[in-house]
C-alpha cells in the first residue's frame, strides 16, 4: 500500500508540474530577462530533487521486502520505476529541447509498461 501511494503522490507531481515547466520555458513575446534564469533553475532543482527522490527510493530500499509483503511481482514494481524514469526524461528533454532525451524517455516510458504488463499477467496467473 505505500509503494502505491508514492508511485500516486509522483505520477501527481509529474502531471501538475508538467506544463506548468512547458509554459516557464516557452518562449514568449516580451523580451527576456538574461541577468539571472529566473524561473528556470528552480524547475531544474525542483526536477533534481524529484530524481534524487526517485532514485533513493528504487535504489536503496529493500525491494524484495516492499514486493513479497504486497505480494506483486518484481517486473511490475521495475515496470513502474522505468515508466517513471522515462517521463522525467522525457520532461527534461522537453524543458531543454533535446529530442534525443525525449526520445529515450518515450522508449523506457513503453519498456516500462510492457514489463508492467508482463508484471501483471503473472499476478493473474498466480491468482493475486
Amino acid at each position: 500500500m505505500r509503494y502505491a501511494r508514492f508511485q500516486l503522490m509522483l505520477g501527481s507531481v509529474l502531471l501538475a508540474v508538467s506544463p506548468v515547466l512547458a509554459q516557464t520555458t516557452a518562449p514568449s513575446a516580451a523580451p527576456c530577462n538574461t541577468t539571472g534564469g529566473g524561473m528556470t533553475w528552480l524547475w531544474i532543482i525542483l526536477l533534481l530533487i524529484i530524481v534524487g527522490a526517485a532514485v533513493w527510493y528504487f535504489g536503496f530500499r529493500n525491494r524484495s521486502s516492499a514486493s513479497s509483503s504486497m505480494g506483486i511481482d518484481g517486473d511490475r514494481v521495475a515496470g513502474s520505476a522505468k515508466q517513471a524514469k522515462g517521463s522525467l526524461k522525457e520532461g527534461v528533454g522537453s524543458v531543454l529541447g533535446d529530442a534525443k532525451l525525449q526520445a529515450e524517455g518515450k522508449l523506457d516510458k513503453a519498456e516500462g509498461k510492457a514489463q508492467n504488463t508482463a508484471g501483471g499477467i503473472k499476478d493473474t496467473l498466480r491468482g493475486e
